[in-house]
């Protein structure tokens, strides 16, 4: 359909929303020079730059169906849906869950919303195409947090539930991709971290999740709070599962969806050796000093970190003291961030990669007639984003991504002594499920990921490791390494793994 020329009474509606005091003969200026703009914009339409499906055409694929009630107790799936990957590759064979926020064409996405039911890509998001491309099947898409809101499981079709008892949450956004992988019906899952969303739900539900490097992984085609801080990861039932899968879909594409543009890749199952004698681990003081903090989960972490002392690791403890900070730093960052994706129509503006038109199309329309259906915490994120950027000018946020480049130069500062740093992933194991609580008493519930957090605004990648368990729930260590250092992070996971 043609663009419609703006009228007289729209611009003048749309100049007092931007502060313009615009007289009559200015908008009928404006009105006539519109008139001859709107030839430029179908220029634009009169291209069909869409590239094809990766692969679809020679691909089986099927979009399956919607998990039913009654078949799957921890809701840990979304749809049931079969993409045959390419014969032979590195991952033959695999079958692969994805996270609902990333796109499988032809399969439908949620986001874990309401708001989004019915939407279905028309293309595969990059990590999809390079399983797909590497022999991998993906066999569905797996549950999580309402547009990836909270951290706890609570998606807008019911708790993901703990595969290790189901009185207990599995942890989000990515519960059903950790469940999925915790009782074995996956090879490994595709996670996105945008706050430890791989690495809580992996330490609550005893898997390995890792959150690589940012902009070591692409994420296009994938659904996230906003680009400063969405990481896609692997999550697998161990170490070498995960490493496999981060050397599929490792490798940049800003400029070539297809290419991978000069960011170090390695194949990082090569460099699992577990030898960590020569590597010197920084124990973060702050890391383990958090309100609410479960002892016995401290001890199990400490008691981890020993274990690598005595595969010959050299152990001290750090601090960062603004290490207390990072999630007040982040909550300011994140309101203003996200009300810039969600303003620009679930993806923002101005980042190099290619823009997935249907979902913008399609996101569009859904948050003008059913934003009523977001999440609480959504909301509360809007509205004090808004709210700061109108009464305060973005003056907080600044601040808040000025105080994010200190923040990386106080942990780069330790990694010029040590090779990592180590803390418990969560301070304490899987929140129980009490579903007596209602979307705004769950947002007064103590957060779990404020030592995840501010490892997605710094950019160093993180891995969640099994450390052991405390009344009979996993607990996780997470290990933190330089940035594009993700072999010595995952090795040293490795190690402890073997113990």
């Amino acid at each position: 359909m043609p663009m419609r020329s703006p009228t007289k009474a729209a611009f003048d509606e749309l100049g007092e929303n931007l502060f313009l005091d615009l007289t009559d003969e200015e908008l009928e200026f404006f009105v006539e020079m519109a008139e001859q703009k709107t030839e430029i914009y179908e220029t634009v339409v009169s291209y069909d730059p869409e590239p094809r499906l990766g692969g679809a055409e020679r691909r089986e694929r099927s979009a399956g169906r919607r998990v039913r009630d009654g078949e799957d107790p921890y809701n840990a799936w979304v749809t049931q849906c079969f993409v045959g990957g390419d014969d032979g590759g590195d991952l033959d064979g695999w079958e692969i869950g994805i996270k609902d926020n990333v796109c499988v064409a032809g399969v439908e996405m949620t986001c874990g919303s309401q708001v989004l039911e019915g939407y279905v890509p028309n293309r595969d998001a990059t990590v999809t195409s390079r399983l797909l491309e590497a022999g991998a099947d993906i066999v569905g898409k797996t549950n999580m947090d309402d547009m990836a809101m909270t951290s706890t499981g609570h998606s807008a079709f019911g708790p993901v539930l703990n595969p290790h008892d189901e009185d207990y949450l599995a942890g989000g956004s990515s519960g059903g991709s950790a469940v999925a992988v915790a009782r074995g019906e996956i090879d490994a899952a595709i996670g996105s971290d945008q706050g430890g969303s791989v690495r809580v739900p992996a330490a609550f539900c005893g898997i390995v999740g890792h959150k690589p490097t940012y902009g070591l992984v692409p994420y296009t085609g994938c659904i996230g709070i906003e680009h400063a801080i969405d990481h896609p990861g692997p999550m697998g039932p161990d170490v070498e599962s995960v490493a496999r899968v981060l050397s599929t879909i490792a490798g940049s594409n800003e400029r070539d969806l297809r290419s991978h543009s000069p960011v170090p890749v390695e194949q990082y199952e090569d460099a699992l050796d577990g030898d960590v004698s020569d590597l010197s681990i920084g124990v973060l003081e702050e890391g383990f000093d958090r309100p609410g903090a479960d002892e016995d989960v401290l001890e199990t972490s400490r008691n981890a970190i020993d274990r690598l002392a005595e595969q010959g690791a050299s152990v001290d403890d750090v601090s960062v003291p603004m290490h207390l900070d990072a999630g007040d730093i982040h909550e300011v960052c994140t309101s203003e961030g996200l009300l810039d994706a969600i303003t620009g129509e679930g993806l923002g503006h101005g980042w190099k990669a290619w823009y997935n038109r249907s979902w913008v199309e399609t996101f569009g329309k859904s948050r003008r007639a059913q934003s009523d259906d977001f999440p609480a915490r959504l909301k509360l994120l809007l509205l004090m984003g808004s709210y700061t950027n109108g009464e305060y000018h973005s003056r907080y946020y600044a601040r808040g991504m000025n105080l994010v480049v200190e923040l990386t130069e106080r942990y780069d500062e330790v990694f010029d002594e040590y090779d990592l740093l180590a803390m418990p992933t969560a301070v304490e194991t899987a929140l129980e499920h009490r579903p007596e609580l209602d979307e705004y008493d769950r947002l007064r519930e103590i957060e779990v990921n404020h030592n995840a957090i501010p490892f997605n605004r710094t950019g160093h990648p993180a891995v969640s490791v099994p450390a052991g368990e405390v009344d009979g729930l996993p607990v996780g260590l997470m290990l933190v390494g330089p940035r594009f250092d993700d072999a010595t992070v995952l090795n040293a996971a490795y190690a402890l793994e073997s113990t």
